[in-house]
C-alpha cells in the first residue's frame, strides 16, 4: 500500500475520516515511537504517548492545519511525553530532565517567577534569539532542548566531537542569557 502525503492525510482529518489516523500511523508511528523514546524509557510509556499525540491530532485538526504533519504530531507527542515525566517525577525525578532544566536555569527565569501574560513574549525572545543562530547551531541547540537528545547523540549526528557540542551548547545558552536580560531588562 503506497503512503499517503501529508496534505492527503490532512485533508482526512478536515473530512472527519477516521482513515486520517490509520493513514497516520502508516506514516509516522516508527519514527514517532522512536522520538518519544528519547524521552521515555519504557516502551509501553513511550507507545501511550504516540497514540496519546493521534488522539490529540485528530481532536485539534481541524481547526488546526499544520504545514509540517510530523513536527506537529511531535510536538504533540513531546507534550504527552512530558505530561508522563511530570507524573512520574512525583516518584522519581529524569536524571536527562534535570540536566536539561538545569543547563537553560542558567539563562532563563524560573517560570513560577514569570507572570503569565510574560511567557509568551518570554517564548517569542527565545524564538527571536534562535532566528539569529546559523542553521548549524540552531540544529544543535534545538536537539538537545527541544529533541531532548544527548551530547553525544548530536555528535555523531553533526560530526562535531563531543566536546565542541558542550563548548556550543555553553556559549548558545550564554547569548541566550544576554538576550534575554535585554528584552526584559528584569535579570
Amino acid at each position: 500500500m503506497e503512503r499517503m502525503e501529508d496534505a492527503a492525510i490532512v485533508g482526512l482529518y478536515f473530512e472527519r475520516n477516521e482513515k486520517a489516523v490509520s493513514a497516520t500511523m502508516d506514516r509516522y508511528n516508527d519514527r514517532l515511537f522512536r522520538f518519544a523514546k528519547r524521552f521515555l524509557s519504557d516502551d509501553r510509556d513511550a507507545e501511550e504517548c504516540v497514540n496519546d499525540a493521534y488522539a490529540r491530532a485528530w481532536k485539534t485538526i481541524p481547526p488546526v492545519r499544520p504545514d509540517n504533519l510530523f513536527a506537529y504530531l511531535a510536538a504533540l507527542c513531546r507534550n504527552a511525553a512530558l505530561d508522563v515525566i511530570k507524573k512520574d517525577s512525583a516518584q522519581k525525578r529524569s536524571a536527562q530532565l534535570v540536566e536539561l532544566t538545569r543547563e537553560m536555569s542558567e539563562c532563563i527565569p524560573d517560570e513560577s517567577s514569570i507572570p503569565d501574560d510574560r511567557c509568551e513574549e518570554l517564548s517569542a525572545c527565545i524564538n527571536a534569539f534562535l532566528g539569529t543562530l546559523p542553521v548549524d547551531k540552531r540544529a544543535v541547540f534545538m536537539g538537545r532542548y527541544w529533541f531532548n537528545e544527548s551530547i553525544s547523540d548530536i555528535a555523531k549526528k553533526t560530526g562535531y566531537s563531543q566536546s565542541k557540542v558542550k563548548t556550543m551548547l555553553f556559549r548558545m545558552r550564554e547569548d541566550l542569557r544576554k538576550h534575554i536580560s535585554g528584552k526584559d531588562g528584569s535579570r
